[in-house]
């Protein structure tokens, strides 16, 4: 009996993502495929829907509207900070990530030490961690918080490539293995084109 995409599979695909003008604004190749644990919140939830009970090999084109993706675009993630504020961070550029380091008292920013940080950005869409430059001025910075696909309704195209039974290690933490194999291998600039990559040369998902 063939293999099909359940909970707790370890899954491997290959995607073109388009946007509702059918621009693709993110390509993931056969050759270095996107793995995650189905089930696990690691994907976003219409793209799992759309995945749930395929085969290796089934190709499949998902409608995911942005309820069931990145959610609405919020202006209120839209935050202008002091620049004084960022000084320790040194030099600062448009779409540059940095992370918001929050405690009782107060509220900074960094950039994240980790990439898995921005990878695996945590969709919490209340306390976002990850905030984008979008403006710098003389005296502030404009940084945006919203997920850079939110309010957008997108379409995948996927391939499947591997159904996998997981390792003990992936199912206690949800996450592949590979992730941790291949750390070495985040801060690489040459996966993508220049203008698609974040601190790390990494997209996010």
């Amino acid at each position: 009996m063939m293999e099909t995409i359940k909970k707790n599979k370890k899954v491997s695909i290959s995607y073109y993502l388009k946007d509702e003008n059918g621009a693709i604004i993110e390509e993931v190749p056969e050759n270095f495929p996107f793995v995650y644990m189905h089930g696990c919140d690691s994907v976003i939830e219409g793209l799992e829907e759309a995945l749930d009970g395929h085969s290796v090999g089934d190709h499949i084109i998902a409608h995911v509207p942005y309820t069931k993706g990145y959610g609405a675009y919020r202006k209120e993630l839209i935050i202008k900070v002091p620049k004084e504020e960022l000084k320790n961070i040194g030099e600062l550029w448009l779409g540059m990530e940095l992370e918001m380091v929050r405690d009782t008292d107060s509220t900074e920013f960094s950039i994240p030490e980790d990439p898995r940080e921005i990878y695996n950005k945590n969709d919490n869409f209340d306390e976002p961690d990850i905030f984008v430059i979008r403006e710098i001025q003389k005296n502030t910075v404009t940084l945006d918080g919203n997920h850079p696909f939110a309010g957008k309704d997108l379409t995948f195209e996927v391939d499947i490539i591997d159904i996998a039974e997981p390792s003990i290690t992936e199912l206690e933490t949800g996450i592949p293995d590979e992730y941790e194999e291949d750390d070495d291998d985040f801060d690489s600039d040459e996966d993508f084109p220049e203008d698609e990559q974040n601190n790390f040369g990494r997209h996010w998902r």
